[in-house]
């Protein structure tokens, strides 16, 4: 009779070990099941988020509009988390420079309204400028900021970099302001105090918002500078990726707009 209960409590001790090493299997599984979900969720929002199906929404126009958006925009989504901020404030400096080449237009408008054709080439200018630099300067600069940090691609930081500093030497030019540039600068408004101080007082201001511009994009592209070494990136990487556009697009000016 011992023997027998002997025997039963071994059985059940090895039942209810078995019942454990059930469980915990069970839960291991479990948790490698979920794991491997996320992973694979993980994988697919990142393939979304390069090469996923990408809808134009900027810039955003109401449906009633003949034209439509031309490009996807969403830095939420496209930017990775720890370079978000530098993206948005370039973005919102893109947004600035937008300002300033309206407001220079209206400036100029004014200028010529009051003092007649001797600011003539200047308004033309402007109006040149302004339908020309905007969609220019979200595609070379802004545009190309976006997808180097979006693609993580040595090449369009490079380019970034070239364009965003011919920036920074248009917006230094547009401060000065020297007559018939196209923009009402310091010198240009120095010279219309003495003829309307209106005007003058007004293409003071724009001098200061492009003086603004000019230190903005100074501190900008030395802050994504930075980005640029601390995340690997080189003139050889560059030079790389570049070889490589060229090559598969058979053409330089392919390899540049492929960029974008």
């Amino acid at each position: 009779g011992i023997n027998a209960e002997s025997q039963y409590g071994n059985d059940e001790t090895i039942q209810k070990q078995k019942m454990v090493e059930d469980e915990f299997r069970k839960r291991e599984e479990d948790l490698e099941r979920r794991e491997r979900q996320l992973r694979e969720e993980q994988k697919r929002l990142e393939d979304a988020r390069v090469y996923g199906d990408r809808v134009p929404n900027f810039p955003p126009i109401p449906s009633f509009f003949p034209c439509t958006p031309c490009v996807y925009h969403n830095i939420d989504f496209d930017i990775p988390p720890e370079h978000q901020t530098t993206v948005r404030r370039v973005f919102y400096h893109w947004q600035f420079t937008v300002f300033c080449y309206l407001f220079n237009f209206v400036v100029c408008f004014g200028m010529i309204c009051k003092l007649g054709t001797d600011v003539g080439s200047t308004f033309g200018l402007s109006i040149l400028f302004a339908a020309l630099f905007i969609p220019l300067s979200f595609l070379t600069w802004y545009r190309m900021l976006y997808n180097a940090v979006r693609l993580d691609s040595a090449m369009r930081y490079m380019l970034f970099f070239f364009t965003y500093g011919f920036q920074i030497i248009v917006s230094f030019w547009a401060a000065l302001g020297f007559g018939s540039s196209g923009y009402a600068g310091w010198i240009t408004s120095f010279q219309t105090l003495s003829k309307n101080k209106l005007l003058g007082v007004l293409g003071i201001i724009n001098s200061l918002f492009w003086v603004g511009n000019t230190l903005i994009a100074v501190y900008l592209i030395m802050q994504i500078h930075k980005t640029y070494r601390s995340t690997g990136q080189s003139m050889e990487k560059a030079s790389g990726e570049f070889a490589a556009s060229a090559g598969s697009s058979r053409n330089f000016g392919q390899a540049v707009l492929r960029s974008l």
